[in-house]
């Protein structure tokens, strides 16, 4: 197809040109080529393609529309380029609930249910360490809560907005929920961090862009990370503690 009448299709009939057979085999392409190398092996190669087709047409047709332009080059590999960063998103999120089952089994009480008493208390310990480190924290808690939250992809409620700025508007909150209110993890960081910089923003009265912002959080989870290696027996690399975040913002384990 060429590119200027997939270009036109992108912004007049985008459903039919995610939907085309040169499409669908460039997602089944780089969904192969993840399935070689060990990735989606419980899954069918048909159903990761329509996985990601069902993600693309609910939840980035509007990012793709957006962001795409000629002078980037060729359309089917800049969608391209997208899919495969919606593939890695997937395979990291089933690669940390794998990981996160493997220690954790979770129950509708609040409590931390484990495979022993000890591995109980350890995880236990850490959580605590990472509370302490919070309290650092008094008037930048409740944006860096937001943040750890898109950091680790865990679902953002309206009580987190209120947090941090208690006079948004229902509007405002919806508008926010509408991306981070359920699983996000199929977009890049780039399009969070822009969606949530707005927020971020407002409430300060700044006009920071979100590579600013993106900064700040990774200055913080440098100062965390150091943090839990001295204080911790355990070594933590980027992905153990994102692990141990996400696992903070479980709601069924409460710290007394």
């Amino acid at each position: 197809m060429k590119n200027d009448i997939a270009y036109e299709m992108l912004k007049k009939n985008p459903h039919q040109l995610i939907c085309t057979p040169e499409l669908q085999q460039s997602i089944l392409k780089i969904v192969r080529k993840f399935k070689q190398k060990g990735g989606f092996s419980r899954d069918s190669e048909a159903d990761i393609t329509q996985e990601i087709t069902t993600q693309i047409l609910e939840r980035r047709i509007a990012y793709l529309q957006k962001n795409y332009d000629p002078k980037y080059g060729n359309l089917k590999q800049y969608f391209e380029k997208m899919v495969y960063n919606i593939t890695i998103e997937l395979v990291n999120a089933s690669n940390r609930r794998q990981k996160m089952h493997q220690t954790m089994d979770f129950d509708k009480a609040p409590q931390i249910v484990t495979y022993n008493d000890a591995k109980q208390e350890l995880i236990l310990d850490e959580l605590q360490r990472l509370q302490k480190f919070f309290v650092k924290f008094h008037r930048q808690k409740p944006k860096l809560m937001l943040l750890l939250k898109l950091y680790s992809r865990t679902i953002i409620e309206s009580s987190d907005i209120l947090d941090f700025k208690p006079t948004a508007t229902a509007e405002e909150i919806q508008k926010i929920l509408n991306t981070f209110g359920q699983n996000y993890a199929i977009y890049d960081d780039n399009y969070l961090y822009n969606q949530i910089n707005e927020l971020i923003n407002d409430v300060e009265g700044k006009k920071n862009s979100a590579d600013a912002l993106r900064k700040w959080l990774s200055n913080r989870l440098t100062d965390l990370g150091v943090w839990m290696n001295r204080q911790s027996t355990l070594k933590y690399d980027k992905e153990a503690l994102r692990n141990l975040i996400q696992l903070f913002f479980t709601k069924n384990w409460m710290i007394v």
